[in-house]
């Protein structure tokens, strides 16, 4: 849409200029929507693969893990020793991990909050 001004040349480039400059143009108007409808297709698919994901979680068998059976009393005081101390250290690095897992999570979940952009992934 043009505006049709009367007057000085100078006075109807600096109202046009200003009218131009306050309004997106056709072409741009165009090309967001294109980009918000790409957009939001992708976020349909992303959302349908996450319903599948979540359907086969579903119907997966939960299967409980299994306890190791205990270890065989041996007369050996350092093999003893030894598993003690990997059962040990096999639970601090899971729990460890859960608890890094809770971290990026709360790091997540605070990033959505905000508004800022969050980790890649």
């Amino acid at each position: 849409m043009r505006l049709r001004v009367l007057g000085l040349s100078r006075l109807r480039r600096a109202l046009l200029s200003r009218l131009d400059s306050r309004y997106v143009t056709k072409p741009d108007h165009r090309q967001d929507l294109k980009d918000a409808l790409w957009e939001v297709q992708m976020l349909r698919r992303e959302i349908v693969a996450l319903r599948g994901e979540v359907d086969r979680l579903r119907r997966a068998t939960v299967t409980p893990v299994k306890a190791a059976p205990e270890p065989r009393v041996t007369a050996d005081p350092k093999a003893a020793e030894a598993h003690r101390l990997a059962t040990e250290t096999a639970e601090a690095v899971d729990t460890l991990l859960q608890n890094e897992m809770r971290i990026w999570q709360a790091i997540d979940d605070l990033s959505a909050r905000v508004g800022a952009p969050g980790r890649a992934g």
